[in-house]
């Protein structure tokens, strides 16, 4: 796992308690729409990236991985 995913998954334990699996759901996360706000500062923060109301369209870890590598050009990116 690349050092991204494993602090995004990190970000994710912190704010739910549980260790987040790539084909989680936020809801099966219980990530409400409060929740992905705070979410989203946290990996503003984290990862230098903005991000905007596109982020909707994103709904487990593993979309929300590619997002954030798409924002924040890492090569290999899908």
């Amino acid at each position: 796992m690349i050092p991204m995913q494993n602090e995004l998954l990190d970000l994710i334990q912190k704010k739910t308690g549980i260790r987040p699996q790539l084909d989680d759901s936020f809801e099966t996360l219980q990530i409400d729409s409060l929740g992905m706000a705070e979410l989203t500062v946290e990996i503003e923060k984290a990862f230098g990236i903005r991000i905007h109301e596109d982020i909707m369209d994103v709904t487990n870890i593993a979309e929300l991985i590619t997002y954030i590598e798409n924002k924040a050009g890492v090569r290999g990116a899908s």
